[in-house]
């Protein structure tokens, strides 16, 4: 009797179970579909695409769509697992691609396919807006170089793959090491050996395998060197080289021309580059799936889960994966460069330090003239090499002549390698006396690295005819014979006595008398004004520096209001350099600031105000390679400025003073 109770209450059990089961599965719903991150990204930003499976009955396959404009940088990686709302029973399983776009454009990446229950269902399709890449100056964008339509070869695949693999850190992996063998930066040169004032191009790269985002936070000063960037493209553009049979992608992150100005061994600086790296960690999937009670307890194949497949264990089955930012700082190995001196023997006196390959040309505006006019004599050098630093050449003028100094106007080919463009020089000439004068022929002379030897050039000799002007000086008159003349003695008496008022009634009387009191006010006047400036001499100092400041910066203040960035910096940059070259008495070609350094020391000025001055041109240099709009920068740049200026202005004057 007990036994048929037992056996009637586990009937009665195992119907409710099943019934309850039942109901559970029959308000299940079946979904599949396809979310984004992001449906507007950049072109060079990842961003994820899931595909989820709800409620599936026995899936044995799944097919994902086709990624023609996306590249495949992760995935897929399975997720899944179970909920319950409102009693109701989900089961779902998901997989994860981690994708970036190839190119720009609106795209619509179709569904993906799987097998349920026997039936092929899809999953709904998803629209993408990929915009062009905002990323700065000086910063590698996530993507590769441009692939090219063809299908890629079996060792192009491989190498793809390895590339990809590389992102991932592994359990008990040496990140550093990672990092020193997939990341790096280096300057290439084109020569190691050259003379004084030829062209060196110095090429600063940055090589990587994996996914970061870098900016320069150290530009070289290039000690000894004139300095002439290349403007590279904004973003960036990655290219391949292979290194030791490894492919990297490669940024420029900046090209510059130097040219030595002193003989011996220099070297250029390093430049600095913080890297943000993104890695990807594999985390080992301990989400077992429960087995279900019921389904052991009754034996019932209803009751099996449906995602309880080898399909999924064996294919779907990856570790989870989670991303790690990794900042990385490196720098470029210091370069060593021998700079050869020019030969002295065979040195033309018309040399003055142009390197390269020049032509000349020199002609005057005209041949016939007047004492009242001024004759222009335009002198255009042209070429290859040191453009920017060609001096003008001597110009031999008769005596009849006065000569002022030259107008020089350039003309650079942009982003020419090796520099190219002109130089024209304007010498005007005045004219101080009549007669047939003749202009000695302009030369020019420049070493020609080709030939390793001296070149000169030579104009033709200028004839001019000089007509007498309207002002003509008196020394110049002529006063030779028959031009002479002899004022006429006057016979006549002369009337000394003057014929007028009284002196008490002329308005001079007056004046004369109110002279000693204008007198006795301008005196105290001056004497107050001289107290002021005694008690305010500090002020009056001040004043006057700030002046000379804002003076020196009167440009840059307009590029700072017309929200011109680049031109601002270049411009507070050459007006502080300029400063230094007027008060130091250097030429501008030869300043470094070794040399700044040195001078001031001279000087007896403090070492907090050199120290602010370097600071000040270290960020100049810094906001010109690492682009950054903003205002508020620009303004705290210009007030720094006036104040290192005029601090120096007064540290400058001070020492005059006691010297």
């Amino acid at each position: 009797m007990n036994v048929t109770t037992v056996s009637i209450k586990k009937f009665v059990l195992s119907l409710f179970f099943c019934l309850g089961a039942i109901t559970c599965l029959q308000a299940q719903e079946f979904r599949f579909t396809t979310s984004v991150s992001s449906n507007k990204v950049a072109v060079d930003e990842p961003f994820q695409i899931q595909f989820m499976l709800e409620n599936a009955p026995n899936v044995t396959s799944f097919t994902p769509p086709a990624f023609n404009d996306f590249e495949i940088l992760q995935g897929p990686s399975q997720m899944q697992g179970q909920s319950i709302m409102n009693g109701r029973r989900s089961e779902y399983i998901a997989l994860i691609y981690v994708v970036q776009p190839k190119r720009v454009g609106n795209f619509t990446l179709p569904g993906a396919t799987a097998r349920s229950d026997g039936k092929v269902v899809r999953s709904n399709p998803v629209t993408i807006e990929v915009l062009k890449s905002n990323s700065g100056r000086g910063q590698a964008p996530q993507q590769t170089a441009p692939q090219q339509n063809y299908p890629q070869t079996r060792a192009q695949r491989q190498q793809q793959q390895q590339d990809e693999m590389e992102g991932v850190l592994r359990n008990g992996e040496d990140i550093n090491a990672k990092l020193k063998k997939n990341i790096f930066v280096k300057v290439d040169v084109d020569k190691t050996s050259l003379y004084e004032g030829e062209q060196l191009t110095a090429t600063y790269k940055l090589y990587t395998r994996l996914p970061t985002n870098s900016s320069v936070t150290k530009v070289p000063a290039f000690k000894g060197f004139s300095a002439k960037d290349i403007e590279l493209p904004n973003p960036p553009q990655a290219t391949e080289e292979v290194i030791n049979g490894v492919r990297f992608r490669v940024f420029t992150i900046r090209k510059t021309l130097l040219f030595p100005l002193q003989s011996g061994t220099l070297e250029l600086d390093p430049v600095e580059v913080d890297n943000h790296v993104r890695l990807v960690k594999l985390v080992k999937n301990n989400n077992k799936r429960a087995r279900d009670p019921f389904a052991d307890l009754f034996n019932d194949p209803s009751l099996k889960d449906p995602f309880d497949d080898p399909f999924f264990d064996d294919i779907f089955n990856r570790p989870e994966v989670t991303y790690e930012d990794v900042p990385y700082k490196i720098q470029t190995a210091p370069v060593k460069v021998t700079v050869k001196p020019l030969p002295l023997d065979t040195r033309p006196a018309s040399f003055a330090g142009a390197v390269g390959k020049f032509n000349m040309t020199a002609t005057i505006d005209k041949t016939n003239l007047s004492t009242d006019d001024a004759l222009t004599l335009k002198v255009i050098v042209s070429g290859q090499g040191n453009v920017n630093l060609l001096n003008g050449p001597k110009v031999d003028v008769p005596a009849g002549f006065e000569k002022y100094d030259p107008k020089v106007t350039d003309n650079i080919e942009k982003n020419s390698n090796p520099l190219s463009g002109s130089r024209q020089f304007e010498y005007v000439l005045m004219p101080q006396e009549a007669g047939d004068q003749t202009i000695a022929p302009v030369e020019f002379s420049y070493f020609d690295i080709a030939s390793n030897s001296y070149k000169t050039i030579r104009s033709e000799a200028f004839a001019v005819h000089v007509t007498p002007g309207k002002q003509t000086k008196r020394e110049k008159e002529d006063f030779s014979v028959n031009r002479n003349t002899i004022t006429p003695n006057y016979n006549g008496v002369l009337n000394w006595v003057k014929q007028g008022s009284f002196l008490l009634v002329s308005p001079l009387f007056y004046i004369l008398l109110l002279l000693p009191l204008l007198a006795l006010v301008a005196a105290l006047i001056y004497r107050h004004k001289r107290n002021y400036q005694q008690n305010n001499a500090a002020f009056l100092k001040y004043r006057y520096a700030n002046k000379v400041a804002l003076k020196r910066l009167e440009l840059a203040a307009r590029y700072l209001k017309e929200d011109k960035d680049k031109a601002f910096y270049e411009e507070t940059s050459r007006a502080i350099w300029g400063y230094l070259s007027n008060k130091l008495h250097v030429p501008f070609a030869d300043l470094s600031k070794q040399l700044i350094q040195d001078k001031l020391a001279q000087q007896q000025v403090s070492e907090q105000y050199t120290a602010k001055l370097f600071d000040l041109l270290d960020d100049c240099e810094m906001a010109l390679y690492t682009p950054m709009h903003n205002n508020d920068r620009m303004q705290g740049t210009y007030q720094q400025a006036v104040e290192v200026i005029s601090q120096l202005e007064e540290e400058l004057q001070r020492a005059k003073s006691v010297v």
